[in-house]
């Protein structure tokens, strides 16, 4: 856990799932909810954090990937940093390898990005840029380096994985922030604008998890292959973990959706509604907790061979 690679990649993946969770909570969640409780000051005031949000974690994504190429340049010369930018090793890494090629383009995808927030009548336009961004860190993983059918089939589980997981994932953070903007404003418009926020966000979330489950089982087959090479291996081991984890956020979110969301849709009184509210934010915030554990774990295996690699070496 003390290379540096293992938290430019945490952070990386982290910040290019958050800023497409933000821009499709405001495309898809946020702002049809605005538009049915009226043109009310705290829609404003979330408006603009979620932009605020969008833009800090779009400024980490880039300054993480740059951080990246370094760290993964110093790797495979075995240089300095500071040998690997004077000696021209990056731009080698840049402009000759897979990875490098990969950097470009979602270099490219960033700055376009950039230049989508600034217009929000753009934000169709933003939602598939951003889906871009993040589908494309497959080809900066694992899945990356197959081949055939199988390597086919592996990038397209994880390009669908990583969309699903930001979807998901990403967009926990903004729905706490929206829930607890609305908290705060004692208005019925901002009640009416929460309720909207979980009802919309519930089958998004469905969707998200029942495409991540699938895609997930996809991935551990490919990498893993056996059980095994999940319980005899490093890797088998964290991948048990991240799993283990995810089970605990499907199970706050099955609260969410199954409990405290029509609870508070069919609230009799402000109080109750405000009541079931409140837990739906706390829940968002422990699973974007655990989440954050998952990605610090995605970046650690993302250095590591898969468990079929080491147990094809012992």
């Amino acid at each position: 856990m003390d290379d540096p690679l293992i938290w430019v990649r945490a952070i990386h993946f982290g910040a290019t799932m958050m800023v497409t969770g933000s821009v499709f909570f405001l495309a898809f969640i946020a702002e049809p909810a605005f538009r049915g409780a009226g043109d009310v000051p705290v829609a404003a005031r979330i408006r603009a954090r979620l932009a605020a949000m969008a833009w800090i974690s779009l400024a980490v994504t880039v300054l993480s990937g740059a951080a990246w190429l370094v760290e993964l340049s110093v790797h495979m010369s075995e240089l300095s940093r500071t040998q690997v930018l004077a000696q021209g090793v990056v731009w080698t890494v840049l402009s000759e390898t897979d990875f490098g090629y990969d950097w470009m383009l979602r270099f490219a995808l960033a700055v376009l990005l950039a230049v989508l927030l600034a217009r929000p009548r753009m934000r169709a336009a933003a939602v598939g840029v951003s889906v871009g961004l993040v589908g494309t860190l497959a080809w900066a993983g694992h899945a990356g380096a197959g081949s055939g059918i199988e390597g086919a089939v592996h990038l397209t589980a994880d390009v669908l994985h990583l969309v699903a997981a930001a979807a998901w994932f990403g967009a926990l953070l903004p729905l706490a922030l929206l829930l607890h903007a609305t908290r705060r404003d004692p208005a019925e418009s901002s009640v009416a604008i929460a309720r909207a926020a979980v009802l919309r966000f519930s089958p998004l979330g469905v969707a998200g998890v029942g495409t991540l489950v699938a895609t997930g089982a996809v991935n551990t087959w490919v990498l893993a292959g056996s059980v095994p090479a999940l319980v005899g291996t490093d890797y088998g081991h964290l991948l048990v973990m991240k799993v283990a984890l995810f089970l605990v956020m499907l199970l706050l979110g099955a609260c969410n959706r199954l409990w405290f969301t029509p609870r508070a849709a069919h609230a009799q009184n402000a109080a109750a509604a405000a009541a079931a509210l409140r837990q739906i934010g706390r829940n968002s915030l422990i699973e974007a907790g655990l989440g954050t554990i998952i990605i610090v774990i995605v970046g650690l295996l993302g250095t590591m061979p898969p468990s079929l690699q080491d147990l094809a070496i012992d």
